[in-house]
């Protein structure tokens, strides 16, 4: 008799859980984040909020050259793995996941016109996302036809984003690790090829309200010969900080891709680069070539672009 009891006590338990919220024991107990690659140019980046980039420093400018040879680059092939991530479930406690062996090669020039798929993991929902880290171990750059080593500083190959906040409260979420490949390759005096990594990042935590912005420009109605520069603005006010600024290099044939975006009001505009040698110093200066205000968002999931530009 008393076994009858405790076994209708187990049975009229489990009905009174389902009557109160039938599909809750149904629900998945984890949500999934993915991580994608993507470019961008210091102090901007793939991103509609201020950029925080790695900020590494090995060598003085004055023992350096940067950017402008680098319009020379054909590809940059790097290799990443071992992510990890640390995360909280409850106020005042954390802990770093076990680190995840994903090696990629990902040609970072490529990345000019799209993004890149990395991994995905999974995370327990409504957790917080604090800090990230992952290796650069590897790399080639391909300048003119010829593959050339390059070196990775010890303090450069593991990378840690800190003072994170991403709260994971939808079932799918992005990372979106946006690598700013013009300024992370260095050439020394000495002739030989460096690997900085410049690293921006953002959080997507609502992919099904954001749409992605992309197309092409052509030079009197022909593909661009010479690189350009573009840049995404909020709104029509073009002296603010751009969301985006990205490179066009001439092997991307004038194709461009910004991203992805909230609905909205935005502002594409595109530049010459002219580039000055003066001895191991270099520089450059931008000049408009055209802009174009556009709505984004309102009748489809993403916007195409095709820019003109007239000599």
């Amino acid at each position: 008799m008393k076994k009858m009891i405790f076994v209708f006590g187990i049975v009229l338990t489990m009905l009174v859980l389902f009557s109160c919220n039938p599909l809750s024991l149904l629900e998945p107990r984890t949500s999934k984040v993915s991580v994608v690659l993507s470019s961008g140019v210091e102090e901007s980046g793939d991103t509609v909020k201020p950029q925080e980039f790695s900020g590494v420093e090995i060598l003085s400018p004055q023992s350096r050259q940067e950017a402008p040879w680098v319009k020379n680059v054909e590809h940059l092939y790097v290799k990443v793995s071992k992510f990890s991530y640390r995360y909280s479930t409850n106020p005042g406690e954390n802990k770093w996941a076990t680190p995840t062996a994903v090696d990629k090669v990902v040609d970072l020039t490529m990345l000019d016109a799209t993004e890149l798929s990395w991994l995905t993991f999974d995370v327990p929902k409504g957790s917080v996302i604090l800090a990230l880290g992952f290796e650069i171990t590897e790399a080639t750059v391909t300048v003119n036809g010829t593959d050339y080593p390059v070196e990775i500083p010890a303090g450069s190959k593991r990378i840690v984003l800190k003072n994170l906040n991403w709260q994971v409260v939808n079932d799918e979420s992005q990372i979106v690790l946006s690598i700013d490949w013009t300024r992370s390759i260095v050439k020394t005096k000495g002739g030989d090829y460096m690997l900085v990594p410049r690293i921006a990042y953002r959080w997507r935590g609502t992919l099904k309200q954001l749409w992605a912005i992309y197309g092409d420009v052509k030079i009197n109605d022909s593909t661009p010969t010479e690189p350009l520069l573009i840049g995404l603005y909020e709104g029509t006010d073009t002296s603010a900080t751009p969301v985006v600024l990205k490179m066009i290099p001439t092997r991307n044939e004038g194709k461009f891709y910004l991203g992805k975006h909230e609905k909205g009001t935005y502002t594409a505009v595109v530049w010459y680069i002219d580039f000055t040698y003066e001895g191991t110093d270099v520089t450059f200066t931008v000049n408009e070539a055209t802009s174009t205000t556009f709505e984004h968002g309102d009748d489809t999931a993403y916007t195409e672009l095709h820019l003109t530009i007239k000599k």
